[in-house]
């Protein structure tokens, strides 16, 4: 976090006297928001999460992905837990899809040392863009009727699009459930967009753990433990908010057709890539 931002909280915590665990209790609301519609959705939590800790709580690119994918191991433990109960995962779909999404992570996180902050964020702004339009224009031809509501079943797993996802879970943090879930909506062995989304919440959940531990690189680790406390203050209402967040989205995701997730899906991944872009060229 940039020291005048830093300044500026503790200027506001002696001002009106409010207890250091305090200081982020409007997190909870927002992280339970966020949960929900990332859970619901299939697509991962950094979408939302890395915004909010670059541009509203001041954090630098690098910290910023670090803890977006932090943040989602509690969101999407959760969101696990109840699709479990609810019997929303396919086994079959998410040990296929990790035999290529774990190693194609692997290599993506090892090339961000070499990756420019600014080339990251606006390669992770662009991405979310052309696929939130790409979503939208995909419920228009639906609406327009030249795309059928179902579609077709097939029994191929989408191994060249799994890599991709994965290298970019790996380097951008995001673009795995995007990428894969198209595809699982159609197996052979998913009965309902339910399914779908819960089993590619267990496999994001998954890369996204391997991603996380690998991004602690030796030159990192000592900034983490350097702003230990800010992270805990703000963990200790960003945490339990997905973890209900977690709850919520499989239900909602049972309720909704394909169509309307890939609706509000892409319109939120829209607006958020304007913001990120703003970001990257230190506009906002």
């Amino acid at each position: 976090m940039n020291q005048p931002f830093k300044e500026n909280l503790n200027e506001k915590r002696k001002t009106i006297f409010m207890p250091t665990y305090l200081t982020y209790f409007y997190l909870f609301p927002v992280a339970a928001l966020i949960a929900t519609l990332a859970i619901s959705s299939g697509i991962s939590g950094t979408n939302f999460w890395i915004p909010v800790y670059m541009i509203w709580l001041g954090f630098d690119a690098k910290m910023s992905f670090w803890l977006g994918l932090l943040t989602m191991i509690f969101g999407f433990g959760s969101g696990i837990l109840r699709n479990l109960k609810q019997k929303t995962i396919s086994w079959f779909i998410v040990k296929e899809y990790l035999k290529i999404t774990i190693p194609a992570a692997v290599i993506g996180t090892l090339l961000i040392p070499f990756a420019p902050a600014q080339m990251l964020i606006v390669l992770f702004a662009s991405f979310i863009l052309l696929y939130g339009i790409y979503l939208v224009y995909r419920y228009w031809l639906y609406r327009m009727g030249k795309i059928p509501e179902e579609l077709e079943t097939h029994d191929r797993i989408c191994w060249k699009r799994a890599a991709v996802a994965g290298f970019l879970k790996g380097l951008i943090a995001t673009g795995l459930g995007k990428l894969i879930m198209p595809c699982m909506l159609g197996h052979e062995k998913i009965r309902s967009p339910a399914e779908a989304v819960g089993s590619t919440v267990l496999i994001i959940f998954i890369v996204n753990l391997v991603a996380l531990l690998l991004r602690l690189t030796p030159d990192f680790i000592p900034t983490l433990i350097e702003k230990k406390e800010l992270i805990f203050e703000i963990m200790l209402w960003v945490a339990p908010g997905v973890i209900l967040g977690g709850q919520i989205g499989p239900a909602i995701a049972r309720k909704l057709s394909q169509q309307g997730i890939r609706l509000y899906t892409g319109g939120m991944l829209v607006g958020i890539s304007m913001l990120m872009y703003l970001r990257a060229f230190a506009v906002i």
